[in-house]
């Protein structure tokens, strides 16, 4: 990972996986986020609902990662495995769940209003990706 640690960062312990650090979100993280959205994309006007889902978890991972357990690397994740995409749900799911707890008092709900926000809104996880009940 690229980004360097701060005081604001957060830990998120992931069964399964490991511990991730990410950085709490700014909108200069947004804002990058949106171009790593962007580039993943490939500029894609109106990308397909699962492009837009995959590539809004990859694109705020990217961004938002202080640090990974080791073996956690999102350029080596098979595309043709379903646990890779049970993985990417999982951690990224963990990390807006950590960070709606952030601001339950603002939108309990935990997603907020960005762009990465506005870009996964009313898309459904197909159910290939869907990950698997325990």
């Amino acid at each position: 990972m690229s980004r360097l640690p701060a005081a604001t960062d957060f830990h998120v312990p992931i069964e399964g996986i490991g511990t991730f650090s990410f950085a709490k979100r700014t909108m200069r993280d947004e804002l990058k986020i949106a171009a790593e959205f962007s580039r993943l994309t490939e500029g894609v006007d109106a990308p397909t609902p699962f492009l837009a889902t995959v590539a809004g978890w990859i694109s705020q991972l990217r961004v938002l990662t202080v640090s990974a357990p080791e073996g956690w690397d999102l350029d080596s994740l098979d595309p043709l495995d379903s646990d890779s995409y049970s993985k990417l749900l999982t951690v990224h799911g963990a990390l807006r769940e950590k960070e709606g707890s952030f601001r339950r008092g603002k939108n309990a709900s935990g997603e907020g209003d960005g762009a990465s926000a506005l870009a996964n809104s009313g898309v459904l996880v197909p159910p290939q990706v869907q990950p698997r009940a325990e």
